[in-house]
């Protein structure tokens, strides 16, 4: 096991976080624990400026994978 550092992203507006999905679009969710991990920082942003805007923060946590 590693421990990585993983990524979420959050919209400022509507509190709501990106996840991939199925379709593999991305998608909406008011829920943390369905938000998708992004394994790049770079990568979260880019996804955030499509998907938001600007008015968006990224976490980042610790996990092991």
């Amino acid at each position: 096991m590693a421990i990585v550092t993983v990524y979420v992203v959050q919209s400022r507006e509507t509190g709501d976080f990106l996840y991939p999905s199925d379709s593999g679009d991305v998608g909406h969710t008011p829920y943390l624990n369905e938000a998708g991990l992004f394994f790049e920082r770079d990568e979260a942003i880019e996804t955030a400026l499509e998907e938001i805007g600007e008015n968006f923060i990224v976490f980042g946590f610790l996990k092991d994978v």
